[in-house]
């Protein structure tokens, strides 16, 4: 198994286009075996293997979904702040935003979305992955839509055109919904 890994991390190293991203996809989809080395690899937070790695996760996981465990999750979960590449952070939101969260680890992404929504210095992408996520608990957690509400808010200011445009569909979707749960309320 370590000359596979060895030969998967070269060939990862060898070229980063969408080409080799797939093709290294179909060779994990072929050896399922090969998905904990991958991931490994994404942890391991060693530039440039990591970014690529996670790139090819990304892909990977649209197609097998179960190749994820509730262990990993947690793992990508931990490693948001860790991480020295801000590519390894959006791709883990992507990833993270697709699959139901253990409510052992519910709490700290969710406190780990609102923190980066909140900084200024998180890129546009990892945002717009914090939102979707923060709107999937809201779905579950129907108190959260308060706050989700104005934390997106807070954003809109200095925000792209990419964030006003998601922010405004979800504000308008969250406030219907507060409203109607107010309106049931009050029945």
């Amino acid at each position: 198994m370590k000359t596979l890994t060895k030969q998967l991390e070269q060939i990862i190293l060898s070229d980063m286009s969408k080409a080799n991203t797939l093709f290294v996809r179909d060779i994990i989809i072929n050896e399922p075996a090969l998905f904990d080395a991958l991931f490994k690899m994404v942890i391991q937070d060693a530039e440039p293997l990591s970014r690529r790695a996670i790139w090819i996760m990304d892909h990977l996981l649209e197609v097998r979904p179960r190749f994820l465990n509730d262990n990993q999750i947690k793992q990508l979960i931990d490693n948001i702040y860790n991480y020295s590449h801000e590519g390894l952070v959006r791709h883990s939101l992507r990833i993270l935003a697709h699959y139901k969260i253990p409510e052992s680890d519910a709490g700290k992404l969710l406190n780990t979305c609102f923190d980066l929504l909140q900084n200024p210095k998180t890129s546009i992408a990892s945002k717009a992955w914090c939102i979707d996520i923060l709107y999937t608990f809201s779905e579950q957690e129907p108190e959260l839509k308060h706050e989700l509400i104005s934390a997106v808010e807070m954003n809109l200011e200095y925000a792209s055109a990419g964030i006003k445009n998601k922010a405004g569909k979800i504000l308008k979707r969250l406030r219907n919904e507060v409203h109607i749960n107010s309106s049931i309320n009050k029945s």
